[in-house]
């Protein structure tokens, strides 16, 4: 659900191999330098064999001698090239450029990125993008070479003390250097800005998203430096997933980061101490191959096991999955079992070159040097199944060369050494691809910019693309460039509200786009409806302070908009044009929204964490009619714990919180107050639901809801239907498997005929939907939702259901790539599928006759209710004889409405002459359907019968029926009937003798 919008940004990287060259916009550089401590007058005891042997297998603190350069920053300078680059013509080509970034590694919450050079370690802020500081070795090779970077759990705590360096820390992170030693990295808080700007007069600029606190005073130190036992290289390392809870992180303490050699694997705690090591002879038996990559999967859902996952360079990947200690079937000896296999990739010709995974969505991604892309999901035995193959269709050379999952798992970003980036969704489908454009400062490089890292902001707005340039000449790297690619996404992905399930709804970090979806016969026939988009820009002084928005909803009218950034929350009224806020920056700051928007009626509803009262949960009714404050007599309901996702049905408001406890609410409201009552609380810890990977929570239509609740939980790809046991089981949670593929759901109420809702989804390919008629809401029938199923297969990516219009409704965006450049289209292509014509069809199947012509009688006064009809016809005339039960059903159906006649000279003319006998057998023959015709006064839709005549009726008969109706038109004066009557008689005559009998006998009739 993430689609472009306006051009590529190129960002400003300012790598420098000394940053103190510059003095003036460097005026808080400082300098430090380690000095070994002195010898002590007495020589310490030489230590015993025993203790040699333990301090060489523990990880070591060194102080060493060393000239390190703190920058806090540098201004901007001009662009860098191989021509002006005199360390780069001093070293030659068979040496490294020291200030090209050989690794990347961005932060766990998105908003900060570290790179290391040969010699330096640099900081950026992501939004606004800007170099925060920077520290440069004059020599790191007493130590190796930098070759990895690994950002440390912010959740944990332990060991870390009560001191000052350790109250302005912000975060850390560990450069792993290539001979075994490990810097410790501190991110801290500065007490002065990082960049001043003095100007003699006084100047005015706009800040953007994100922008509103300007550029945070961080810097970066070194803390304290360990050693990995033994002298081999270290080739790279991980950090393993974050644990769901701190009874997990305490059982999982062993595997919190993973650092690989040339013959080892070592695993180490945040605080340096070494948990295991393993042999890499026995995780792959090639001794030519080292390992490139590795990913750790350590969470709540795989039950008492750890997933390694290690990339080798020859591009095989073995899986490993060890057994936690203490567990069920762990050796007698007390010792992790280890089951070592490789990945599964049929069909895949190349060799893999890198991997991700998502913890939410529990997918893994695994890229090829054939430009395939495998989805593997992750089961709570630690079981890898795969899920899809995505082939890159755009260039045939390309190999994969990056991958990033947004936070939410719900899509995953692709580079390709052919400099193209496409972004996909969880279970393969493609939203687009752009390829993008190099920035050479001179003809050194003219290749396409290869995407090495990938990183996704905050809020999924924006991918920040790292690249390095090849020369044409040795096709080495030579220059690095950074580039920030916008996108929009659908609202429906953040709040699965009916309101942003009935139009399209997109948003990015500054505006909200609302499509109204009003489509005419002629726009479904072109798929170029008109566009409809209304453009709200959100204030700046919202998302400069609260960057990024995380919960956009529509109310059901699509007249009023609500959106939550960080803090706060602000209202859009689409006819006043107008947004409300908060009354002050202290409301704003008071309330987070963590469990989403809706609406109800009049009313906001919030799901949010009150910090004004302690920083309790809570759910806040904002009404319509006032303005927005915190301090007003609102109507509030305290929850036990943070709300996850809430949806609201009718009167009733279901609440999902982390501690995987539903809360059932009865709201009544009148124009002037509003009143929540609690119901009831349902536990679905029986179920094992994990509230982390929960995308939406819906209700299962149903009378008996009080009484039996029933609940649709998507949680990551999977659909379950959650509902209370009945009978010996009753107490418990009955789970029943809907689909393994879903990329959203949608619930909408329909409330035509006996019909009373529909039960939406998309599984990447198809749109499936599960009609709940009256009586199955009656019965609360919930078994029926996985039978009673219909597969729409649209051409576009589907997000919202016009359940009044009977349409799927998404978007299609193509991209135009020129040589050189990125041409970006900043319009948003809406397409439209009919599905009136599908539900129809299944009515039909399953004998619901009368309950189809109350559905159909509903959209009778729609301008494409007889291109609908016409499809139904269609796809049941091309079917297998063995299904003429279905035909006569649809006829007997279409025999009810004024445009039956219509809809079959219609459907025929589109359709292949050997359907027609068929056809036309099902309403009684083609001179019975004539006959109708006139004596039904359509002399139009009967001229358009006669070819069908002269193909289905001897010549005789059709002579006989074109006098009647010629003699009918001319009585009538419609001359455009006669006109065609005679323009078929001329083009008939050529082959038909009798035809040309009968023109010659009108001619002579006429002189």
């Amino acid at each position: 659900m993430y689609w472009r919008i306006n051009c590529t940004e190129h960002l400003l990287l300012d790598v420098r191999l000394d940053p103190t060259s510059n003095n003036s916009t460097n005026a808080n550089t400082q300098h430090y330098r380690y000095q070994q401590p002195s010898p002590s007058p007495s020589p310490s005891p030489s230590p015993s064999p025993q203790q040699q042997q333990q301090q060489l297998n523990e990880p070591r603190r060194i102080g060493r001698q060393r000239s390190i350069t703190y920058s806090s920053g540098v201004g901007p300078r001009p662009g860098r090239t191989a021509a002006n680059n005199t360390h780069l013509q001093t070293l030659g080509r068979s040496m490294p450029d020291p200030t090209l970034i050989v690794r990347w590694a961005s932060s766990p919450d998105g908003r900060l990125l570290a790179g290391i050079t040969r010699q330096g370690i640099y900081l950026w802020l992501l939004k606004p993008f800007a170099m925060l500081s920077c520290l440069v070795y004059d020599s790191v090779e007493e130590f190796g070479s930098m070759v990895d970077i690994v950002w440390e759990d912010p959740h944990n705590t332990s060991g870390r003390g009560e001191g000052t360096e350790d109250d302005s820390r912000v975060a850390t992170f560990f450069v792993v250097l290539s001979m075994g030693y490990i810097f410790e990295i501190l991110v801290y808080k500065r007490d002065t800005p990082v960049l001043e700007y003095q100007f003699a007069t006084q100047h005015y600029f706009a800040r953007g998203p994100g922008e509103g606190r300007g550029i945070p005073p961080l810097g970066i130190a070194q803390k304290r430096t360990y050693r990995l036992p033994g002298n081999t290289a270290v080739v790279c390392a991980a950090a393993a997933a974050t644990p769901n809870s701190l009874e997990l992180a305490r059982a999982d303490g062993c595997s919190m980061a993973l650092i690989a050699t040339r013959t080892h694997v070592h695993r180490l705690t945040w605080m340096g101490a070494l948990a295991s090591s393993s042999l890499i002879k026995d995780i792959y038996g090639d001794p030519l191959a080292h390992v490139r990559q590795m990913l750790c999967i350590s969470e709540d859902g795989l039950v008492g096991s750890r997933v390694e996952i290690y990339l080798f360079s020859d591009g095989a990947i073995r899986i490993v999955q060890k057994q936690q200690r203490g567990a069920e079937n762990a050796d007698s000896s007390g010792e992790e079992r280890a089951v070592v296999r490789a990945l599964d990739a049929p069909g895949v010709a190349g060799k893999f070159t890198v991997v991700a995974y998502s913890p939410i969505s529990r997918m893994l991604a695994a890229g090829a040097t054939s430009g395939d892309v495998l989805l593997y999901s992750v089961g709570a035995d630690g079981g890898l199944e795969r899920v899809e193959r995505i082939k890159f269709e755009h260039d045939k050379s390309a190999q994969v060369s990056s991958i990033a999952w947004t936070a939410d798992g719900a899509a995953v970003a692709c580079g390709y050494t052919t400099g193209h980036v496409s972004i996909y969704t969880v279970l393969g489908y493609e939203l687009n691809t752009t390829r993008l454009s190099g920035q050479p400062a001179s003809d050194y490089f003219l290749q396409p910019p290869i995407p090495v890292f990938l990183s996704w902001a905050p809020g999924a707005a924006r991918l920040f693309v790292f690249s390095d340039c090849l020369s044409t000449t040795d096709h080495a790297v030579c220059a690095q460039q950074a580039d920030c690619l916008p996108f929009v996404r659908a609202a429906l992905s953040t709040v699965p509200c009916e309101g942003n399930s009935k139009r399209v709804c997109l948003f990015s970090d500054e505006k909200v786009f609302l499509h109204h979806c009003e489509f005419g016969a002629q726009d479904l026939a072109d798929q170029q409806p008109e566009m409809l988009w209304h453009v709200a820009h959100i204030p700046a002084e919202y998302t400069g302070m609260n960057w990024p928005i995380r919960y956009v909803a529509a109310d059901d009218d699509g007249q009023h908009i609500a959106v939550a950034g960080a803090h706060g929350l602000a209202c859009y009224g689409v006819r006043a044009h107008k947004w409300r806020m908060l009354r002050n920056q202290q409301q704003e700051e008071s309330i987070t929204c963590v469990g989403g928007l809706l609406w109800y009626r009049n009313y906001l509803v919030a799901a949010c964490i009150n910090h004004g009262c302690g920083d309790a949960p809570q759910l806040l009714f904002f009404p319509r009619s006032r303005e927005l404050d915190t301090t007003s007599d609102l109507q509030t309901v305290a929850l036990e714990s943070p709300a996850v996702t809430m949806s609201c049905h009718n009167s009733i408001l279901l609440v999902l919180c982390a501690n995987k406890v539903v809360y059932q609410y009865a709201i009544f409201d009148d124009t002037d107050f509003i009143q929540v009552s609690f119901r009831r609380a349902i536990d679905l810890g029986p179920a094992r639901v994990d509230p982390r990977r929960v995308r939406s929570l819906q209700w299962v239509p149903s009378a008996h809801f009080d009484q039996r609740a029933a609940f649709l939980v998507h949680e990551g790809t999977a659909l379950a239907v959650v509902e209370e046991a009945v009978g010996q089981h009753a107490g418990g949670l009955q789970v029943t498997a809907v689909s393994s593929r879903a990329e959203f759901t949608i619930t909408s109420a329909v409330n035509f005929g006996k019909m009373h809702s529909t039960v939406w989804w998309f599984s990447g390919a198809q749109l499936h939907a599960c009609l709940v008629s009256l009586e199955d809401f009656m019965d609360g029938a919930t078994a029926r939702l996985s039978a009673q199923m219909m597969c729409i297969r649209p051409e576009f990516f589907p997000v919202a259901v016009s359940a009044d219009k009977g349409m799927a409704v998404g978007l299609d965006q193509d991209w135009i790539v020129e040589e050189g450049t990125v041409v970006g289209l900043a319009r948003l292509p809406v397409r439209a599928k009919l599905y009136l014509h599908s539900t129809l069809d299944r009515m039909l199947a399953d004998g619901m006759e009368q309950d189809a012509l109350l559905y159909a009688a509903c959209f009778e006064h729609l301008e494409f209710f007889a291109h609908a009809m016409e499809i139904l016809l269609h796809e049941a005339l091309v079917r297998t004889m063995s299904e003429d039960v279905v035909l006569s059903r649809v006829v007997a159906l279409l025999e009810n409405f004024a445009g039956f006649h219509e809809i079959v000279v219609h459907c025929a003319r589109k359709t292949e002459a050997a359907f027609w006998p068929r056809l036309f057998a099902s309403v009684g023959g083609p001179a019975r359907f004539f006959g109708e015709c006139l004596r039904a006064n359509k002399l139009a839709t009967a001229t358009q019968c006669l070819l069908v005549l002269q193909t289905l009726e001897p010549a005789s008969v059709n002579a006989h029926n074109i006098l009647v109706l010629l003699g009918k038109a001319a009585g009538c004066r419609n001359r455009t009937v006669c006109l065609e009557i005679l323009r078929f008689l001329r083009m008939a005559s050529g082959s038909d003798d009798a035809m040309k009998r009968l023109l010659d006998k009108l001619h002579q009739n006429t002189t």
